[in-house]
């Protein structure tokens, strides 16, 4: 058996905290479009809450096209004018394109496309 000293042990797990942290921390991008009525929305605020990450936010462009990075991976929550979808955030950018639907008892709804 190989017996490594305490200094030795001591970096192995500090390399290995170093090597893996950065990616824990860091996810992609969700991006995608937001229409109502087959139009794109301009100029909406978009909202991202991610796990105990702070909420992040962006805004649709002219066309309704979003792109927003955010720091966490795993399911987030979008919120987009009063209405809200689940989506999830990978290292790599995942797109979600909604329509939104809204309802006569003042509701809505984020619908994927």
């Amino acid at each position: 058996m190989l017996k490594r000293s305490k200094p030795e042990i001591l970096f192995l797990c500090c390399m290995t905290i170093v090597l893996l942290f950065p990616i824990a921390l860091h996810a992609g991008q969700i991006y995608g479009s937001v229409t109502e009525a087959g139009r794109g929305v301009a100029n909406a605020t978009i909202e991202i809450k991610c796990g105990n990450a702070p909420v992040t936010q962006g805004q649709t462009a002219n066309d309704g096209s979003y792109r927003i990075n955010v720091t966490e991976q795993g399911q987030c929550l979008l919120t987009l004018s009063g209405c809200s979808a689940a989506v999830f955030s990978y290292p790599d950018p995942s797109q979600y394109d909604f329509e939104i639907v809204r309802y006569p008892n003042g509701g809505c709804e984020l619908r994927r496309k």
